[in-house]
């Protein structure tokens, strides 16, 4: 028996996902809510990055989302390059309320 939502235990594909955007956009509430059905209005900043995953079934064959949260902060964009290299999709995440979140991308 294969692990939880995967299809008679066949490995599953593995796609890296990068979160990108200003800090305090709500980049890692998605990710909460994306593996695990939380959202929590109070998180914490992220550091660096924080790496979830989750696997589900896409057209009834397991795909393992590697998601990796990048901070936003400015102090940490040099390190930006090295989560996002060899990334299949890139969400990129802004604050409609606060226009120069968008700015910076």
């Amino acid at each position: 028996m294969g692990a939880p939502g995967s299809a008679g235990g066949a490995a599953p594909k593995e796609v890296k996902v990068v979160l990108l955007g200003d800090a305090a956009v709500g980049k890692s509430s998605l990710a909460q809510k994306f593996v695990s059905g939380h959202f929590d209005p109070y998180s914490q900043s992220t550091i660096g990055a924080a790496f979830l995953n989750r696997t589900v079934l896409v057209d009834g064959l397991p795909v393992k989302f590697l998601i990796w949260d990048t901070a936003g902060q400015e102090k940490y964009r040099s390190l930006a390059p090295m989560y996002y290299r060899g990334a299949r999709c890139a969400i990129v995440a802004y604050d409609i309320t606060k226009a120069v979140s968008f700015d910076c991308l």
